[in-house]
């Protein structure tokens, strides 16, 4: 009997050591989430004093620092206004016995190129205040025509000049990748006037905007 026992346990015992024991593989860590946060978007506005709307498309990135609770991003962005306008004039051509007045139909448009610094933070849940400023270049662009006792007149002039902005507002995060903000904008156009523009016409030198976009998270 004893020796029916230790064949068992020999027998088993070489079984055992014949095989191989099963290797514990370790879960793979998850991917750390990007710090910076790329996003791009856009808007539709009303200006106030010049009564025309103002359209604008913008890319950049939320960075991974936070300051008190404010996140910064940066962000590069374009603009698009026009404003068409009508205006009685004196004709300077007429004859000098008597005042001759015509009518100037002129139009002005404007694509103001920025780099902005915005700060954000949040207020309750998927819903946030920001602020920030910005500045750069807008390109202008002004055409006008009249038709002069002497026969028609047309000017057409364009220039490059300092643009600015400062903006304010809040942000809904819809989803993850999806957010509507709202707000609105002081902006400054530098030397806007044109020389030689009559009296009447409306040139733009600053004004507020209101507006309403989309940016999507990438």
């Amino acid at each position: 009997m004893k020796r029916s026992i230790i064949a068992f346990m020999f027998v088993a015992g070489t079984a055992m050591a014949g095989t191989t024991s099963k290797e514990v593989i370790a879960p793979s860590p998850a991917p750390e989430p990007s710090l910076w946060q790329w996003f791009a978007g856009g808007s539709v506005g009303y200006l106030f004093d010049t009564e025309e709307e103002m359209y604008h498309l913008h890319v950049g990135v939320d960075t991974p620092w936070n300051w008190g609770g404010w996140r910064p991003s940066i962000f590069l962005e374009a603009g698009y206004t026009e404003n068409e306008e009508s205006a009685v004039i004196i004709d300077p051509t007429g004859p000098p016995t008597a005042v001759f007045t015509t009518s100037l139909n002129s139009e002005f448009s404007m694509v103001p190129v920025t780099l902005n610094f915005k700060l954000e933070r949040e207020l309750v849940h998927h819903l946030s205040f920001y602020f920030g400023v910005g500045a750069g270049v807008a390109f202008t662009e002004f055409d006008a025509s009249a038709l002069y006792f002497s026969g028609p007149v047309a000017v057409s002039e364009d220039d490059e000049v300092f643009y600015a902005q400062v903006f304010a507002g809040l942000n809904y995060n819809v989803t993850d990748s999806f957010e509507i903000y709202g707000g609105a904008r002081w902006l400054y156009l530098d030397d806007s006037d044109i020389s030689g523009l009559p009296s009447g016409v409306a040139g733009f030198d600053d004004d507020f905007l209101g507006e309403l976009g989309v940016r999507f998270n990438f």
